[in-house]
């Protein structure tokens, strides 16, 4: 593959360096975001490590002493936020805190700039460098012995495999080892782990980056055929722009950038090598459409990311300069124009005339915990020209991002207990009951400009159809009645008649049926808040429908090129 893709890589990051320079406070080593900072935001000196040590025409910043001190300067901010014990206290930008932890991806990163960087310590910093990492490293390895398989053990388990080379540890090493094994293990046979029950494609990559990487610390064949079927996976739940498909999702909501989570992984094999490039060219188009502006930070579930994207020395990124497989590349759905997937028990997909469309299958109990979303919304809906535009992920405890409400009072119920799937003559179908009631969703695409939608419910029992439609704040609603509706916030309730039948946002609108009425914005609990307030980004305009035993109709309408 691969050496333009490796040059493509250095040349982002070099991009990248100066406007995060500017972040650097020198009173204490830190990389800034405004005021605000999170142990996180030192994992950039990774790539700048790499840029120090790395000779290449591309890169101006090899043996740059001012990249080395500022590299430097970052690892020591990272000792210096220690606890005695090797810890660090889990903040946030925000200010909020979350209690002490080995901050996974930060304790890797920091032993790979070690890595890189070891000679050009001077004896002080060494010591203090190598008993920083080795406080972490003690501390990640105990923790590890617990066995229990999940994204951050399985992470922890690659780093310490790793720190285990970097320090000939090899305690550490056959520590890593096991958790990654127990972590092959207990993959399904689907290509994810299950997390609340169920997938979650987003952290799934999280499983593939450290698995992946693995495997070119140790050259463990044993892990390819897991790899292998995680990347088919992911190649499936990924949108025709390089977006993550949230409908199965069950942890996390959508996120409009492209995930660079498990790239070194994808590339070890043909399809992969393909998605590879693919993921790349997306995202390069995105940074092209979006030139890096002033520092505007979002939160994410990984840490802070400039808004718009996976941007500003990116150390998820940098690992597919050092670790790319080699080979021939093989397509992939996304290289056609049209094509459907049917995922058993999982979800159909299909993409046809600019359209792509999901429905869900997965039923699962509903999660306990702050971090699990319930399962409860079946439908996204994306076209080229206008990207998502209904869907966007689960909720918790919040009936108004379920895809059907059945009964009323204490006897409602908007969690399904099973889903079927069935696809016939272009036209794709989820059921879903809700104990014996059962409540349908029928999608068909019928041109590049018109999708259909069809709801029905029991019959014998009130119900209602919901459509979680994706806007953007600033770009206003219209109505048929011509009036415009502000989405800054405010809170907005139309119904059909009033909107004369019809609502558009930007480059669609969609055809009210009778009595069914818009509320915006519903925001979704999130987890990443100490709080649980949801981002306006992140919030959606329902649609309710009121449903009896015949099918209600409503398109979606292109109104744009």
């Amino acid at each position: 593959m691969q050496s333009d893709l490796r040059t493509t890589v250095l040349r982002t990051l070099v991009e990248d360096v100066p406007i995060n320079l500017a972040r650097f406070d020198p009173a204490t080593g830190r990389f800034l975001i405004g005021d605000g900072w999170a142990v996180t935001n030192q994992d950039i000196v990774y790539p700048l490590a790499l840029l120090y040590a790395t000779p290449h025409p591309d890169n101006p910043y090899h043996g740059d002493d001012r990249i080395l001190d500022y590299a430097l300067r970052g690892g020591d901010a990272w000792r210096d936020f220690q606890n005695p014990n090797g810890s660090v206290e889990f903040i946030k930008v925000d200010g909020s805190t979350w209690g002490p932890t080995f901050m996974p991806w930060s304790m890797y990163h920091w032993a790979e700039t070690y890595a890189l960087l070891r000679h050009k310590l001077d004896a002080a910093r060494s010591r203090r460098w190598e008993e920083g990492l080795t406080l972490a490293y003690d501390g990640i390895t105990a923790e590890l012995a617990a066995g229990r398989v999940h994204n951050i053990p399985t992470w922890n388990g690659m780093a310490a495999y790793r720190a285990g080379q970097i320090f000939d540890r090899a305690d550490w090493q056959a520590a890593g080892r096991k958790m990654i094994d127990q972590a092959v293990t207990e993959q399904t046979s689907h290509g994810y782990w299950l997390e609340h029950h169920g997938p979650t494609p987003l952290y799934n990559s999280i499983y593939v980056h450290a698995i992946g990487l693995y495997f070119f610390f140790s050259r463990d064949e044993s892990v390819l055929p897991c790899l292998e079927r995680a990347t088919d996976f992911h190649i499936r739940y990924t949108y025709p722009d390089g977006r993550i498909v949230e409908t199965i999702d069950g942890r996390v909501k959508y996120h409009n950038h492209v995930n660079l989570h498990g790239l070194s992984a994808f590339s070890l094999f043909p399809q992969g090598r393909r998605f590879v490039r693919f993921l790349l060219a997306q995202w390069l188009a995105d940074r092209a459409a979006h030139p890096l502006p002033h520092l505007t930070y979002n939160q994410t579930p990984d840490g802070p990311k400039l808004a718009g994207g996976e941007y500003g020395l990116s150390p998820r990124l940098t690992p597919l300069f050092q670790y790319c497989g080699e080979g021939p590349e093989a397509p992939i759905p996304q290289d056609e124009p049209a094509y459907s997937i049917h995922d058993p028990d999982h979800a159909l997909l299909r993409r046809q005339d600019g359209w792509f469309t999901c429905l869900s299958g997965v039923v699962t109990p509903p999660v306990e915990s702050r971090w699990g979303q319930d399962r409860q919304s079946y439908l996204s809906i994306w076209h080229e020209a206008a990207g998502l535009i209904a869907g966007g992920g689960n909720a918790k405890d919040q009936p108004a991002f379920s895809t059907f409400v059945v009964g009323e009072a204490e006897d409602r119920r908007y969690l399904p207990t099973a889903a079927q799937l069935q696809t016939q003559d272009g036209q794709d179908q989820v059921t879903l009951n809700y104990g014996d009631p059962a409540c349908r969703l029928r999608v068909a695409v019928e041109s590049s400009q018109r999708l259909r939608l069809e709801m029905q419910g029991p019959g014998d029992l009130p119900a209602v159809g919901q459509v979680q439609f994706k806007l953007h704040p600033g770009t206003p609603l219209r109505s048929a009645a011509g009036a415009e509706f502000a989405t800054d916030g405010t809170p907005l309730a139309v119904d059909a008649a009033t909107a004369g039948g019809w609502l558009s946002h930007g480059a669609w609108r969609v055809q009210l049926p009778p009595g069914s009425r818009l509320t915006w914005p519903v925001s979704p609990f999130n987890p990443y808040a100490a709080q649980g307030e949801g981002p306006l980004d992140e919030a959606a305009a329902v649609l309710s429908v009121p449903l009896t035993a015949e099918p209600v109709s409503l398109a979606v309408e292109m109104i744009q090129p």
